[in-house]
């Protein structure tokens, strides 16, 4: 995994988004890099295996459904491996479904509590680590 054992990345269009999940989790001491959409977020995770990826659904161009599956299609374990959890206003059972058939390892429904955000980062990240 990447080097900073708290490295997470954040794939979303949104920049406020991007912005606020950012700054919730620099404040608990997690180091983020950023994706502004399903291309760039693909290569991220690709140069920098992350320990974790916060993915947003809907994206223009690549969505993240996209990313989800070309990542959990990658032949490298370190990659393929890696905790997805979606993050996205998409919240029917259908949404969530299929994003979990896919490979998500979880799913956050937009607008978020920061503390659900916390423990379910926490919980992921020792998940990852066990």
């Amino acid at each position: 995994m990447a080097n900073d054992p708290k490295c997470i990345l954040v794939v979303d269009d949104n920049l406020d988004i991007r912005n606020l999940l950012s700054m919730i989790l620099e404040k608990e001491g997690y180091t983020v890099i950023h994706g502004v959409d399903g291309r760039e977020g693909l290569e991220k995770i690709i140069q920098n295996i992350p320990n974790l990826v916060l993915l947003d659904v809907m994206m223009p161009g690549f969505s993240g459904l996209e990313v989800l599956a070309a990542v959990r299609e990658n032949k490298k374990r370190e990659i393929n491996s890696i905790p997805i959890c979606m993050i996205t206003a998409k919240s029917s059972v259908e949404d969530v479904d299929k994003a979990l058939e896919l490979g998500a390892t979880s799913y956050i429904v937009k607008p978020f509590r920061p503390a659900v955000l916390i423990e379910k980062v926490n919980s992921l990240l020792a998940l990852a680590t066990a």
